[in-house]
């Protein structure tokens, strides 16, 4: 889990990066690819963050 939590902030990281440069070489494609990039992150870090609520011990048991 630590590891696509890691490479989901390294997706919306680069994704930034690909929006800023995009948007100062005035390439609206690389600008669009790096907001796809980082919403692609964004939503990795979102499953990873699912899937540790699922296994964690201080959940109420279901039915309660």
């Amino acid at each position: 889990m630590p590891t696509e939590q890691i490479k989901g902030t390294f997706r919306i990281l680069t994704g930034a990066a690909r929006t800023v440069c995009g948007h100062l070489l005035g390439d609206g494609a690389m600008a669009a690819h790096g907001r796809v990039e980082q919403l692609a992150g964004e939503a990795m870090l979102a499953c990873a963050r699912a899937r540790g609520l699922r296994t964690a011990s201080h959940l109420p048991a279901a039915g309660r």
